[in-house]
């Protein structure tokens, strides 16, 4: 499962705006910056989720995006079939084999079966609120913070499973 970059843009869209929830309504210009996403291409995802009723123009001088709907009740699955336009799960990973992709005659789609039935309940259990709480923030196309590794521990498995520990330092 792959899902693309403007479902992930549009999911870190709708988690933007509930940990922001008390400043809605909130620009396509303001999410974009905030997140390090495109303006214009998340004004195209924003209206998608306009039209799929997640969220909706607020009234007033800002003229923002707000939620149409409780973000309790909106479902990562929800949003993401949206977004891609499909289902997610159900294809054999190995479309194009000539077992006929059935789980009664291919144990790996009989396995992508079982896992992706998994996941799909993970994401239908799971809101957009719980995913902007558990989630880090995150902003597409900046770097993380970098560790210090000026003093770092490098470690080496051998053969036979000993480990030969260096210390290292790098020259500020």
């Amino acid at each position: 499962m792959k899902v693309s970059k403007a479902s992930a843009y549009g999911l870190h869209a709708l988690m933007y705006m509930v940990r922001h929830v008390t400043q809605l309504p909130a620009t396509a210009e303001t999410v974009a910056k905030a997140e390090g996403i495109p303006a214009q291409y998340l004004a195209k995802i924003l209206q998608g989720l306009t039209r799929a009723g997640f969220i909706k123009l607020g009234q007033g001088r800002k003229n923002g995006y707000v939620f149409a709907r409780p973000p309790e009740e909106v479902t990562l699955l929800q949003v993401l079939e949206t977004l891609e336009g499909q289902s997610l799960f159900g294809d054999c990973p190995l479309r194009h084999c000539e077992c006929g992709g059935t789980p009664e005659n291919c144990c790996l789609f009989a396995q992508w079966v079982s896992v992706s039935r998994n996941i799909k309940k993970l994401f239908e259990e799971t809101s957009i609120v719980t995913a902007a709480w558990n989630h880090p923030e995150h902003r597409f196309g900046v770097p993380p913070k970098r560790a210090d590794t000026r003093n770092f521990r490098i470690e080496t498995l051998l053969p036979g499973s000993q480990i030969r520990h260096e210390e290292s330092s790098i020259p500020s």
